[in-house]
C-alpha cells in the first residue's frame, strides 16, 4: 500500500509539473517528508495523501472493480461477460472508435459514439467480439442500459450479461432534496463540486421604440398622439 502511495503521489505531482519543493509548499509538507513519500521510504495516512492531492487540484476516489468470465457457447465466437457495470465518463464515452465491422463484414471503420445509431453499432461489436480492456474503456452502463432492448445479440451473449444488467437497473427511489440534510451535498459518485460563481443577472433591455408610422398609413393615431399626419400633397412635396 505504501508504494502504491508513493506512485501516486510522485505520478500527480509530474502531471502538473510542479518540483518536490513546490507541492511541499502547498500542501504544508516539508520536501523531505515528500520525498520520502514518493520513494516509499514512509507511507503517507489517507488524510494526509489527500491533503497532498487536493494541493495539487486532485482527490483520491473509488474506482469499480469488474470481473469478466470468458464464455465458450456453441454455434458463436467466444466472448466475454462482466459481474457489474461501470460508468465511462465524457467525453470518452461520445469518443469516436476506429475498429473493424467484425460482425457484419461492412467497410465500416468508424462508430461515433455520439450518434444513438452508431453507438449501437458499436456496443454490439465490443459485447460480442471485445476484449474486457476495450469495453471498459468504450461502454457506458448507463448509456447500455438505454439501448440494452435495441441490440442484437445472441442469446447466450444476452443472457451472459443479464445479471449486470439487473444489478444496474435494480429498483431505486430518491428523495431529490433530502440529500443536502444526509449527505455530503458537493459529492456524487464519480464528481465533486469543487466551486461555483453566480453570474451577475443580465442587465434589463431597453424599451424598445415605438413602431415607425408611415407618413401614408391610414390607421387612425393612438389616443394622445398629437403628431400630425402629412397629406398626401405634402406627402409629395406640396405638388
Amino acid at each position: 500500500m505504501g508504494m502504491d502511495r508513493a506512485f501516486l503521489l510522485e505520478r500527480a505531482r509530474r502531471a502538473r509539473g510542479l518540483t518536490q519543493a513546490r507541492l511541499a509548499a502547498l500542501s504544508g509538507t516539508s520536501q523531505a517528508t515528500l520525498s520520502a513519500y514518493e520513494r516509499g521510504l514512509k507511507s503517507p495516512s489517507l488524510k494526509v495523501a489527500s491533503r497532498i492531492l487536493a494541493a495539487m487540484d486532485q482527490e483520491l476516489t473509488l474506482r469499480t472493480q469488474v470481473d469478466w468470465v470468458e464464455h465458450h457457447p456453441k454455434g458463436i465466437v467466444a466472448f466475454w461477460a462482466p459481474n457489474t457495470l461501470w460508468a465511462v465518463e465524457p467525453p470518452m464515452c461520445f469518443a469516436t472508435i476506429k475498429m473493424p465491422d467484425l460482425i457484419g463484414h461492412t467497410e465500416q471503420m468508424e462508430w461515433n459514439l455520439r450518434d444513438r445509431d452508431k453507438r449501437r453499432g458499436a456496443y454490439e461489436q465490443l459485447i460480442r467480439r471485445g476484449l474486457p480492456q476495450q469495453m471498459i474503456r468504450w461502454i457506458d452502463g448507463g448509456l447500455l442500459v438505454d439501448l440494452w432492448d435495441e441490440l442484437e445479440l445472441p442469446d447466450p451473449v444476452r443472457q451472459a450479461w443479464e445479471p449486470a444488467i439487473r444489478f444496474g437497473t435494480l429498483p431505486l427511489e430518491v428523495d431529490g432534496l433530502r440529500f443536502f440534510f444526509t449527505e455530503n451535498a458537493e459529492v456524487a459518485r464519480t464528481a465533486r463540486v469543487r466551486g461555483y460563481e453566480p453570474l451577475p443577472p443580465p442587465a434589463p433591455l431597453p424599451p424598445s421604440p415605438p413602431p415607425r408610422r408611415s407618413r401614408f398609413d391610414p390607421r387612425p393615431l393612438p389616443q394622445g398622439d398629437q403628431s400630425p399626419r402629412l397629406g398626401p400633397d405634402e406627402g409629395a412635396g406640396g405638388r
